[in-house]
């Protein structure tokens, strides 16, 4: 009677151990449905978004040289150099041997043409031109024009005072003069157009200083003591 007992209990107990999930077994959730077959890669990194930047950099962003320069803008850019070293070694002579009201304008001149000749040996580079060639005059009137310049800085070097002054603003006029209408024929003439844009800086740059030696060579000497009026510079262009 005890065992026929025994077998019901365990035939009872069968079923239920069989419908039974263990709970350190969980359900595999990739497992093949009718409606969602199994995935072949589970492991697989999600696709990368098409709003990452990290990987949209491009080399557009890195600064872009531009071309070679025309033998006809080489020779400007030579010329520009040269009458922009020559002007800040003027400027330093009349800073040690001008009036007051000189050697203000004299410290512009300085400001003004050291910018310019950055400017000018930036832009040099950039475009391949590493080296600025020696400014050579071509024709005999240009050759002409750089003896008397010569001749003229070495009077000026035996002046000082107001006889300085007279010496050093009537060179600053016909000086800028000359460049100013130098300027327009390599304005017209240059083939690169940033090139262009740069002289087209440098003009009213150089007709502030005509203008402003006109002024000076109008007025009277000035005092040592003559407060110091600040001229407009190559930067407010």
């Amino acid at each position: 009677m005890k065992l026929r007992a025994f077998a019901i209990l365990a035939a009872l107990a069968v079923p239920a151990l069989a419908s039974a999930t263990p709970a350190d077994n969980p359900p595999n959730n990739n497992a093949p449905t009718n409606n969602h077959p199994a995935d072949p890669n589970p492991d697989k990194s999600p696709p990368a978004s098409s709003n990452d930047t990290s990987s949209n950099k491009t080399a557009g962003n890195d600064a872009k040289t531009g071309a070679k320069l025309s033998d006809g803008d080489t020779r400007t850019i030579a010329h520009l150099h040269h009458v922009n070293q020559m002007e800040i070694t003027l400027g330093k002579d009349a800073q040690r041997q001008g009036t007051a009201k000189v050697k203000d304008y004299a410290s512009t001149l300085i400001t003004d043409h050291q910018t310019a000749d950055k400017d000018l040996t930036a832009f040099a580079k950039a475009h391949k031109l590493t080296t600025i060639p020696a400014d050579k005059p071509m024709t005999d009137a240009e050759r002409q024009d750089d003896k008397d310049m010569t001749q003229q800085m070495a009077k000026l070097k035996t002046l000082n005072g107001a006889d300085f002054d007279k010496a050093y603003l009537t060179m600053m006029v016909s000086g800028h003069d000359k460049e100013l209408t130098k300027i327009d024929v390599e304005i017209s003439s240059a083939t690169d157009p940033d090139f262009k844009n740069l002289l087209q800086g440098v003009k009213p740059v150089l007709q502030r200083h005509a203008d402003q030696a006109r002024d000076l060579m109008k007025s009277p000497q000035a005092s040592a003591d003559e407060p110091r009026k600040p001229l407009p510079s190559m930067q407010q262009h």
